[in-house]
């Protein structure tokens, strides 16, 4: 009698079975790099690079003579309908499964409908919000049609690898999709990953971290350099930082996900050399803020452990305590010098700050609308900022004094 009542909900049970709309890996197409770019009438082209799964893979043999990846490009109304206008020029099922990196144009970027575009293709469910957001030079066409790099044949590995060394090195921010949906608003900055594929000039400095992706004085390797950051406000890019000044609006946040650096600054003894040393974060940034005084006020205090690895000038800071301190005050006083101009560019050029100050000043307020009211970003442009460097020389490599130089010829060949 209970089989007899089940049987009319034994149909059902084909709908939970989860094999209706199942796909063959053969049958897709995994699109890996997305690039945008400006396209005529309030359009946008969209470049697709697609992986060769069988490249680099253990299936390499029978695929010795075909390329890593395919490169597509369509004019559409936005990301979504080019995926599938891509369907009637490819055979495969376009899949944003295992997309990671979007590149867009610096003309793209700078223009009212970039926002429009990306804001409305997280509608797509396979548009993850960890998507790396990267900002080229030149055309995104260019910059994936460009990018060939020599150790990675497979290009989800290539960005996948460079991703944790802009972690190491603080070069570039971290640049995802959430990321910059969450800071919209007029009251900060977007910190978004530069890069170029297109070296068109070459500058010189003592610093090595003072350049912009393309003026990096290198020689082989890949052709792209990824250095510095696109400074956006409101959904549309403004500027760029330096990837020094990258590093500084990322320590200068309470939190930061980059944790030390290699750095040269010159020697406080010897100006005509450079002193080579590796800053480490200790601890947490301590940031005081007073949002109800005019203008504001804000302090912050930068702690760092540091490591000095090299000093061309062959100073003993090691065995002499009086040099220490010196060194420890010139390096102090560079450093604040330096984290002040950036304070005063933001200021005054950009009108915003990405250090994330404004969740400390909404915290002062008891109301969201008192905060509003407020205008944090106009009151940032005329804070009195106050920085201070507090380091800590932990050592001074493995070889302590510095190389003799003999002078006598008394040495055998």
């Amino acid at each position: 009698m209970k089989l007899l009542k089940m049987l009319p909900f034994l149909p059902l049970l084909l709908l939970l079975s989860g094999c209706w709309d199942r796909l063959e890996l053969e049958e897709q197409a995994f699109v890996v790099v997305v690039g945008l770019d400006s396209g005529p009438n309030h359009t946008v082209a969209v470049t697709f690079q697609i992986a060769n799964p069988q490249v680099g893979s253990s299936d390499k043999g029978s695929a010795q003579n075909e390329p890593p990846s395919d490169i597509v490009t369509l004019t559409a109304a936005d990301i979504l309908s080019a995926k599938e206008l891509a369907n009637s020029v490819i055979t495969r099922k376009i899949s944003f499964a295992h997309l990671r990196t979007v590149i867009v144009s610096q003309e793209f970027a700078k223009s009212g409908l970039f926002h429009r575009i990306l804001g409305s293709s997280v509608r797509d469910p396979e548009m993850r919000r960890e998507i790396n957001l990267i900002v080229s030079k030149e055309k995104a066409s260019d910059f994936v049609k460009n990018n060939k790099p020599k150790l990675e044949t497979r290009p989800h590995k290539y960005y996948a690898f460079m991703q944790e060394r802009w972690r190491d090195t603080g070069y570039v921010p971290y640049s995802t999709l959430n990321r910059y949906m969450q800071r919209l608003g007029d009251d900060t900055l977007f910190l978004a990953i530069y890069a170029t594929a297109s070296k068109k000039e070459t500058k010189y400095y003592k610093n090595e971290d003072n350049y912009l992706a393309g003026q990096i004085p290198h020689k082989g390797g890949d052709p792209v350099e990824i250095m510095g950051s696109a400074v956006f406000r409101a959904g549309k890019m403004i500027g760029t930082l330096t990837g020094e000044e990258t590093r500084y609006a990322l320590f200068l946040r309470r939190k930061s996900l980059t944790h030390s650096f290699i750095a040269t600054y010159p020697d406080p003894l010897n100006e005509e050399y450079q002193i080579t040393c590796r800053f480490m974060k200790n601890g947490k940034a301590e940031i005081k803020m007073n949002a109800k005084s005019d203008p504001v006020q804000v302090s912050v205090r930068i702690p760092f452990r540091v490591q000095v690895l090299s000093t061309a000038s062959f100073v003993d800071y090691a065995s002499d305590a009086e040099k220490q301190r010196q060194l420890k005050d010139g390096l102090q006083r560079k450093l604040a010098d330096r984290i002040k101009q950036l304070v005063a560019k933001t200021q005054r050029t950009y009108k915003g700050e990405p250090f994330l100050w404004h969740l400390i000043a909404r915290n002062q307020f008891w109301t969201l609308d008192e905060y509003e009211s407020y205008n944090w970003s106009e009151q940032f442009t005329r804070a009195q900022v106050q920085v201070q460097v507090d380091l800590t020389i932990v050592n001074f490599g493995k070889q302590v004094e510095p190389p003799i130089m003999h002078m006598s010829g008394d040495e055998q060949p």
